[in-house]
């Protein structure tokens, strides 16, 4: 037996195992992340009396009860749904457009201090929210736009460090051949944003837009600063009420957490492909 043979045995019951291994912890990995899920599903169609049950994993029986009485308890459930949507599209519309400008700017623009504009921008990744949180209200609160989704909103419109940093790491990846081509045919710097740039950017913009609106939806911090009065709450604030001081409605609240999550899980399903896609290709150049 040769000396190559008896390496290429013993390299493939190697891979073998290390493939084995990797699928393994993927596995393991997947199940600690899909359980929380399942668990809040399960809840959701629990009876009370059973809903603190350790074999009810899959309920029996099955009861849709906390669904009919989530509406009851929460009639106004539909205004808090249109809320968050108001706040989580104009957000993630405002974010997408206003950061992939800046950072096609930083990527391709050459202008003095744009490596110092950069490194500002960064550091501003540092500063928690809650640091510049004060101010913030003060200055919506004597324009008026407490209880109104503007504080929200208009912020967002100005983009988000992350966000133009993002895209000026993806903008990076893409060939400067594109420009040049678009340049040839008489192409201005906007309508080559506009109709190369974007059209190549598309798993950047749905990667960072599902995150970004993600993000929003379940957001409840901040809404709850800004958005005091019932009729402009959003879902979360919504959840919230049920949870009382000395009892809590589990059964609705579980009912609500899988009604808020399912559109959220049914589009990463549907765009996990591009997403994936974006986020990678947004880390291969420095």
């Amino acid at each position: 037996m040769t000396d190559v043979s008896l390496r290429r045995r013993t390299v493939k019951p190697t891979r073998a195992a290390a493939t084995l291994t990797y699928h393994g912890i993927l596995i393991v990995l997947t199940a600690l992340y899909i359980f929380p899920v399942v668990w809040a599903v399960s809840m959701s169609l629990r009876t009370n009396e059973n809903m603190f049950h350790a074999d009810q994993l899959i309920p029996h029986p099955i009861t849709f009860e906390h669904y009919e009485n989530l509406f009851g308890i929460l009639p106004d459930f539909g205004r808090y749904v249109l809320n968050t949507l108001v706040i989580a599209v104009l957000g993630t519309v405002g974010t997408l457009a206003s950061s992939s400008l800046a950072g096609y700017a930083m990527a391709r623009f050459r202008f003095a201090g744009r490596n110092v504009l950069l490194l500002l921008l960064l550091l501003t990744l540092m500063v928690p929210a809650q640091a510049t949180l004060i101010p913030q209200y003060v200055w919506f609160r004597d324009l008026g736009w407490l209880n109104t989704p503007l504080p929200i909103i208009i912020p967002l419109l100005f983009g988000s460090a992350f966000a133009s940093f993002f895209f000026r790491q993806y903008f990076l990846t893409l060939p400067r051949e594109l420009e040049a081509a678009a340049s040839i045919d008489g192409a201005g710097p906007w309508r080559t944003f506009v109709q190369v740039i974007v059209p190549n950017a598309g798993p950047a913009y749905l990667a960072l837009g599902l995150l970004t609106f993600v993000q929003l939806w379940n957001s409840f911090f901040v809404n709850s600063v800004y958005l005091t009065s019932q009729d402009s709450w959003v879902l979360t604030q919504a959840l919230q009420s049920l949870v009382g001081r000395y009892n809590s409605q589990y059964g609705e609240i579980m009912a609500g957490v899988t009604l808020v999550s399912l559109p959220v899980i049914v589009a990463y399903l549907i765009f996990q492909r591009w997403i994936v896609r974006g986020i990678a290709m947004s880390g291969l150049a420095n």
